[in-house]
């Protein structure tokens, strides 16, 4: 394939019995990141395109300096974690992939069908309706069902709660950190990419939709980062919500999914460990 895009007939992809277009869009992603460690210190990472359904990565490369690697198997939500050892001093990790990533054009499949409520949802779906650390949907149940209640139980209910997101809680870099969750974002009325995606999944699950969140690299950022996104089911499938509205769900190279942040963190780390640098590019190959 040489065009930037293109287009095919997936005429074994059915839903609700009627064949679906995708759209293929073919991407270039890099992650540069720098640390200085103060003490030998312990990095575990998720930058690495993720094993997901409806993606492929074609080829990718990572080099490391300054520390040792472990390369570990594919593990929750199809993860692809790093696990870096480092001594005092500098290291520097350099990523990049090539991956195709599918895109449903159908984006009113689903739409009319009733969802499942609690009684009969997918015993397998069923925990990504409970409460997480930072979704506490058990709190935010009674705004849910001020919010949404008297809306049909339809898939349009995924976009009512999305829109409801995007249009009524800010989108501010540095108003929030590593400890927000969900009901505090809901009060202070602003927050980043995790914050919003948080609150989403935390109405969703309260009104018993499963939900989750997903990592990814997402073409268009204007300030190109690691981003946040929801997913959402609807009885069918998996429908990725962006609550932010800043980028195209269809071409998502998406990273990891889980409960929340804790699950999907792009960093974790054990020690003194100083983040110098961090550059994330996303472009179409």
């Amino acid at each position: 394939m040489t065009a930037r895009t293109a287009h095919r007939i997936a005429d074994t992809v059915e839903r609700h019995h009627l064949p679906v277009e995708v759209l293929i869009t073919r991407l270039t992603v890099r992650a540069s990141i720098d640390w200085t460690a103060e003490e030998p210190s312990t990095a575990l990472l998720l930058v690495r395109v993720g094993h997901q359904v409806g993606q492929t990565v074609l080829r990718e490369s990572v080099d490391v300096d300054g520390a040792e690697v472990d390369d570990i198997s594919p593990r929750w939500g199809g993860a692809r974690p790093l696990r870096l050892h480092l001594p005092t001093g500098g290291a520097h990790l350099r990523y990049a992939a090539t991956v195709d990533v599918e895109g449903d054009l159908a984006v009113g499949t689903g739409v009319s069908a009733r969802l499942p409520t609690l009684e009969d949802v997918d015993i397998d779906l069923f925990p990504w309706t409970l409460p997480s650390r930072y979704c506490p949907s058990d709190l935010l149940a009674p705004t849910a069902e001020d919010l949404f209640g008297d809306a049909p139980r339809t898939g349009l209910l995924l976009e009512h709660v999305r829109h409801w997101v995007e249009r009524n809680i800010e989108y501010a870099p540095g108003t929030s950190n590593v400890n927000t969750g969900a009901d505090e974002t809901m009060l202070q009325r602003t927050g980043v990419c995790r914050d919003l995606a948080h609150l989403a999944a935390t109405l969703l699950r309260a009104l018993g939709v499963p939900a989750r969140l997903a990592s990814a690299y997402a073409l268009g950022l204007e300030h190109e980062d690691f981003h946040a996104v929801v997913e959402a089911h609807d009885g069918t499938a998996w429908r990725t919500l962006d609550p932010t509205g800043l980028a195209a769900v269809g071409t998502l190279a998406r990273i990891a999914t889980g409960r929340d942040a804790a699950d999907i963190a792009w960093g974790t780390t054990q020690g003194t460990l100083i983040l110098d640098h961090l550059e994330v590019a996303v472009a179409r190959a």
